[in-house]
């Protein structure tokens, strides 16, 4: 394959590869900045279902601008290559990161999903549906920013779908039921699989595996979701809820839009949402349908209203009979007494005493500004709250004292790290080419704000400057070692000079000697160099006579 695609994209290396094309990072000689060049690969470049795939991938995002979507810079096609440019992401896929951690907390994971399910309610608004959301399309920036990607058989609203006879298209892992049953690609289906995107990051693997594709998509057309919570029982119910319902086999009852589950997504962790019941699918829908219903589900809201009517006239007869002294004395109601700022033991042996104990299922453990670890927090029935004996109240315990996130972007890293270790930190650095000046902290994974307990390690990435490569001309070779000398000064480049003898040169080359003129540099002219006060360019030239190699040095070194 050529070195420059399009006259323009100087291939540095090789990155990634699919069924249809290979990825390669480039270096656009006239924006001066890194790209991500996707190449059809040579063998599908007359099959015009291939063809086609690679285009409309292109056309669909090209016009689509949103921040957690890849963009697309140049389309094109050289004459031996069909290529696309696109935003090189430095950072990981999704799947590689959840290799990696493993299950992700559910805080961490709700702040993914906002940034996808925005992602895709930009192509929907634009009619266009993915297809093939899964985790290896997902890219995450090493500032923790989230872009969709591989828009590769993508579709617009509408379109004919460009696939071989009975070919399935997206992987089967994330695949919706009905694609399994060969209808059409919807924007529910998209929604299904961003719904078992969820259900990886909170579990650390897709819900159903197999030996085949057929055993997986059997399980996802006949088989239950398993539940997160019996997974991780720490994970909210409300945010369980909405991979219920994104995930639902019926695309009936999946969320009708992506924005719907966004707004679940934006409000899941607020307080009004922390005893949300579990959703259950019956036949005319969840039982906690909270959208506007129309025809049917008009006339089962209407049943509903019977049932809470007749079920108040009950309630307001008992209130009578319990005025009236019916029920006098047929149960004993006690006092929650205070407990806050005990220790669990403390309180369940307080409680035990009045004959009312702890959910112990329900024991919500957070880092405070002031309580000490393994102390009560807070108390719900509230302190003072009269409760029949026997029940069960729910704590919230202490787990420690929080330190707050300091603002580490523009410091030395150097220093960065010691302030960090000394929080028990384990710290990841990544150097990024920038114009800032070297060692800058230009950005770190834990934002300045954020509440994390310096008594336990915590981890965390910190980006910082280093300097930006340049490409070195090509036309440095056969030039005088003086004016190459001069040219590197010029532009501020450290250098070394290496002589060639005259007597190692074979015969032909013997005969085109040209001395004290270059003969080649490392790095290699054309490719990416790194200035620096450690990295110099090596200058090979002719010399006559001289004795094997010797090493001049330079007057800049």
């Amino acid at each position: 394959m050529n070195k420059t695609i399009g006259n323009r994209y100087q291939i540095i290396s090789h990155i990634g590869k699919g069924g249809m094309a290979d990825v390669y990072l480039a270096y656009d000689v006239i924006l001066k900045r890194e790209v991500a060049v996707k190449i059809l690969k040579s063998d599908l470049a007359d099959d015009k279902v291939s063809l086609e795939r690679f285009s409309r991938e292109a056309g669909a995002i090209a016009n689509l601008s949103h921040p957690n979507i890849v963009d697309v810079y140049d389309v094109g096609d050289d004459g031996e290559n069909h290529y696309i440019v696109m935003e090189y992401i430095k950072g990981y896929a999704l799947k590689q990161l959840i290799k990696k951690r493993g299950a992700i907390p559910y805080k961490e994971s709700v702040w993914m999903m906002k940034q996808l399910s925005g992602a895709l309610m930009e192509a929907h608004k634009n009619e266009i549906i993915h297809r093939d959301i899964k985790s290896q399309n997902v890219l995450i920036k090493h500032d923790g920013t989230v872009k969709l990607s591989d828009f590769g058989i993508a579709i617009a609203n509408g379109d004919i779908e460009i696939t071989s006879k009975d070919s399935v298209i997206g992987s089967v892992h994330y695949l919706a039921p009905e694609l399994s049953k060969g209808k059409q690609a919807s924007m529910q289906s998209d929604i299904y699989s961003l719904g078992i995107v969820f259900y990886e990051l909170l579990t650390g693997d897709v819900p159903f595996t197999g030996d085949n594709a057929i055993q997986v998509a059997l399980k996802h057309i006949k088989e239950t979701i398993p539940s997160v919570r019996s997974i991780n029982p720490d994970i909210p119910q409300s945010v369980e809820n909405i991979i219920i319902r994104a995930t639902c086999k019926n695309p009936k009852y999946r969320y009708r839009n992506i924005s719907l589950m966004l707004k679940d997504l934006n409000e899941c962790l607020n307080d009004d949402h922390l005893y949300d019941k579990k959703l259950v699918l019956t036949s005319d829908g969840f039982i906690d349908e909270k959208e506007t219903k129309t025809g049917n589900e008009r006339n089962f809201s209407n049943k509903i209203l019977i049932v809470v009517l007749s079920l108040l006239s009950v309630i307001l007869l008992l209130l009578i009979m319990t005025v009236s002294g019916v029920f006098r004395n047929r149960t004993q109601n006690v006092t929650v007494p205070d407990i806050v700022d005990k220790t669990i033991q403390e309180a369940r042996d307080e409680l035990a005493v009045l004959g009312i104990e702890i959910d112990e299922s329900r024991i919500e453990w957070i880092l405070t500004d002031s309580v000490e670890k393994n102390r009560i927090v807070s108390v719900v029935p509230e302190v003072g709250s009269t409760v029949e004996k026997g029940s069960k109240i729910k704590v919230t315990v202490s787990d420690g004292v929080y330190s707050i996130m300091g603002n580490y972007v523009g410091m030395d890293y150097n220093t960065a790290q010691d302030t960090l270790k000394s929080l028990n930190f384990r710290i990841k650095l990544v150097g990024v080419q920038s114009t800032s000046v070297p060692g800058t902290v230009l950005s770190q994974s834990v934002a300045p704000g954020d509440k994390f307990d310096s008594s336990v390690n915590n981890d965390i990435t910190l980006e910082y400057a280093v300097e930006e490569s340049v490409i070195l001309d090509s036309s440095v070779s056969g030039m005088d070692i003086s004016e190459a000398a001069s040219y590197f000064e010029q532009l501020g480049y450290n250098y070394k000079l290496v002589a060639v003898a005259q007597y190692s040169l074979s015969t032909d080359e013997q005969n085109n000697f040209k001395p004290y003129t270059v003969v080649k540099t490392d790095p290699a002219l054309g490719s990416a160099f790194i200035p620096g006060d450690d990295n110099y360019i090596t200058i090979y030239f002719y010399e006559p006579d001289s004795s094997p190699v010797d090493t001049i040095p330079a007057d800049n070194q």
